[in-house]
């Protein structure tokens, strides 16, 4: 039971309190222009998911099929492969909480009070917003991230937010297994978590697994593999794919396709998902020098990615529905402000965050060595579209 053998079968979690704790991480570092192209593809996933759902408002006249289930699959590969590097065997369970705490609670409590206020104000709705459901309660089971659990509550405003359940309790569950292997635990915390988020769970380790196995392939074979991975990704979205697998199995089990909802089309993430993990392999034996070459701009523009997601609904309601702005030009322009702002109030900011939080995990700031470039790669995506 080597530290490369628990990567993409969830059945091995079972396993978890077998296996040596040091045996769990890994110290493999991800090579400069891979991980550019992280940050490149994780804004550009974002950027389709805000086009995927704000799209048809701004340009009905001109529709286009804008990817966004697909984003949801990135995100989870680009997470899992992130999150497998941060978690190194010196930072320690109150280490890895007190950098996964300061990273995610800013921008969901930015996100529930924007839904607050909305709430307050009586904005209306719109389409992939969520309903305003009950508020309160709805907020509190979305901020305590059980809202997707044995449950289907969307935050009010901010529908797409439903994934971001998903990605912490994906953390939850490999914080366990890497540093307070439990079986107890570990099957308390698969139990709270419920099958549905659990069926997605296969995608988010495939990023977990290549980032353990990634070899380094000759350059003749990374690029025709990085080609072919292109081609087969647009492929797999223009057929529709997932959702063609997902239609033929809701004949054969209708009610069981019922009950997963966001997770119904899991078997075409997951396809998905491996063409994305092994696009991912190819770039980083390719160097990307093209890449590197707008290394500051990318950087720069990735470190909003969280914000993009979580932000871009509440704000699009606001400004639709509660400014009544539905020119494209102005729309889209005080939509990026707003982004931008709440980015800068929260994600920008999770240096600061981490020292306030310090006390707290009886962590002194800065004494554990996690790379900034981890941090950015190392968010919740952005599943991040519309179901």
């Amino acid at each position: 039971m080597g530290r490369h053998r628990y990567g993409a079968d969830s059945r091995q979690i079972v396993l978890i309190s077998t296996i040596p704790r040091g045996l769990l991480m890994s110290k493999r570092e991800i090579p400069h222009g891979l991980s550019v192209y992280l940050d490149l593809v994780r804004f550009g996933a974002a950027s389709i998911v805000v086009l995927s759902h704000l799209w048809t408002f701004a340009f009905p006249q001109h529709p286009l099929p804008w990817p966004g289930h697909s984003a949801v699959v990135i995100f989870f590969v680009l997470s899992g492969f992130v999150i497998s590097h941060a978690a190194r065997p010196e930072l320690g369970l109150r280490g890895y909480l007190h950098h996964r705490i300061a990273r995610i609670y800013p921008v969901v409590l930015g996100a529930a009070v924007l839904s607050l206020l909305l709430s307050v104000f009586g904005v209306n709705t719109m389409q992939y917003a969520g309903t305003r459901g009950t508020d309160l309660l709805d907020v509190g089971l979305n901020v305590t991230f059980l809202a997707q659990t044995w449950c289907n509550v969307a935050l009010p405003y901010n529908g797409p937010f439903w994934s971001l359940n998903y990605e912490v309790w994906y953390y939850v569950l490999f914080g366990i297994w890497c540093y307070h292997p439990s079986r107890l635990l570990l099957l308390v915390a698969v139990i709270v978590a419920g099958p549905k988020i659990l069926l997605l769970m296969p995608v988010w380790l495939l990023g977990v697994y290549l980032h353990r196995r990634m070899p380094v392939l000759d350059r003749r074979t990374a690029l025709w593999i990085f080609m072919a991975t292109s081609v087969a990704g647009l492929a797999f979205f223009w057929i529709d794919a997932g959702a063609r697998i997902r239609e033929v199995m809701r004949v054969m089990w209708p009610e069981a396709m019922d009950l997963t909802r966001g997770s119904n089309q899991f078997v075409g993430d997951f396809l998905l998902g491996l063409i994305v993990a092994l696009n991912f392999l190819a770039a980083g034996s390719l160097g990307m020098s093209l890449v590197l070459k707008c290394e500051k701009a990318i950087r720069y523009l990735s470190s909003f990615t969280f914000s993009i997601y979580v932000f871009h609904m509440p704000l699009a309601v606001l400004i639709w529905n509660g400014l009544g702005v539905h020119a494209a030009a102005p729309f889209f322009g005080l939509l990026l402000l707003g982004i931008v702002g709440m980015g800068e109030l929260t994600e920008r900011r999770t240096k600061w965050y981490r020292s306030l939080l310090a006390p707290l995990f009886a962590v002194a700031h800065g004494s554990v060595p996690a790379g900034r470039a981890v941090d950015r790669l190392a968010e919740p995506p952005g599943k991040h579209a519309g179901r």
